[in-house]
């Protein structure tokens, strides 16, 4: 079942050593920029897809925003410009206040094969321009909170019972102990970061991530187990209700449903529920339904279709 370690992302900033920082204030060294990328990514094996994130509707920025695939300000500058691979897995952006910014995603919660796929396609980038380094520093960055790997990776946590308990302070103190951030967002998800750049290799920065993210998860899982040797109420409750809801709701938006998911899930810890894993999991691919696919065949309101796939999923176990 989808908990605890929900998604992964690393994020690599980088910036050819011969052109000024900040491209995107400058359409002509953006142009640059961007040339030397299309060149790299055609001696690529792999198909990108060339998008304008200007021009992105409101939907397909959040799905690639939430991933970490696409920053959120990249449509400010001037020559804003992303390739995204045809799994959907990597995006490369160009041109922003960083020369390149690789973003590499996975949805199982592994940090490896993201680092390794970003590390590939920076190489690939560098062979069409040096890039910005020191060896005293690392990779130069526009903002020097970044410099020295220039990496950003990220856990997406399902962390319920901290948020329940207001435990989440301890498991900040934990994440700032090791260098990291653990931003708290809707629905009982956490995201974990690292927050130094510099001194720290690629790898040694992803190991102490995930050791960071391990113990902050056996901390959730031993608040659920006592929930569960207790037969807490209140976490059966938010299950319960959260099944209920389900089973009647006439609308349904993709934040509820996320919600919804979420308070199943704890549920499914503290005891026997009248639903199961696999109706959970796919409560969370009802949830991430882009709108394109709740109205292909429907002629309803996105937040109505979303509710009617979730009462057959929970009256009659489809999805």
């Amino acid at each position: 079942m989808k908990d605890y370690k929900l998604n992964a992302a690393v994020v690599l900033r980088r910036n050819y050593e011969d052109l000024p920082f900040h491209a995107d204030t400058d359409a002509e060294i953006a142009r640059r920029v961007n040339d030397r990328s299309v060149t790299a990514l055609e001696r690529c094996e792999e198909t990108y897809t060339y998008l304008l994130p200007a021009t992105l509707d409101a939907e397909s920025r959040r799905e690639l925003e939430e991933k970490r695939l696409l920053s959120a300000d990249v449509q400010s500058a001037v020559g804003d410009t992303a390739y995204l691979r045809e799994d959907e897995l990597i995006c490369l952006e160009t041109a922003g206040t960083d020369h390149l910014r690789v973003a590499a995603y996975n949805d199982n919660g592994a940090l490896t094969p993201c680092l390794t796929a970003a590390l590939s396609l920076t190489e690939k980038l560098a062979d069409t321009g040096r890039m910005a380094e020191r060896s005293e520093y690392g990779f130069l960055t526009a903002y020097p909170s970044d410099a020295g790997t220039g990496m950003r990776a990220s856990l997406l946590l399902h962390l319920p019972m901290l948020t329940m308990l207001k435990q989440l302070p301890a498991a900040m103190k934990m994440a700032s102990t090791g260098g990291m951030t653990l931003r708290i967002l809707p629905g009982g998800l956490c995201l974990l970061e690292n927050r130094i750049t510099l001194g720290r290799d690629e790898k040694g920065i992803v190991e102490q991530l995930e050791a960071i993210a391990r113990s902050v998860c056996t901390l959730e899982r031993s608040l659920r187990w006592r929930a569960k040797e207790r037969k807490d109420l209140n976490v059966a409750d938010k299950g319960w209700r959260a099944y209920g809801i389900c089973q009647y709701a006439l609308r349904i938006n993709r934040q509820e449903a996320l919600n919804l998911w979420s308070d199943l899930v704890l549920g499914l810890s503290v005891g026997d529920m009248p639903y199961d894993e696999d109706a959970a999991d796919a409560l969370w691919r009802i949830a991430h339904l882009p709108t394109e696919a709740l109205t292909w065949d429907s002629s309803l309101h996105p937040d109505v279709e979303r509710a009617l796939r979730v009462r057959h999923l929970m009256n009659h176990g489809g999805n």
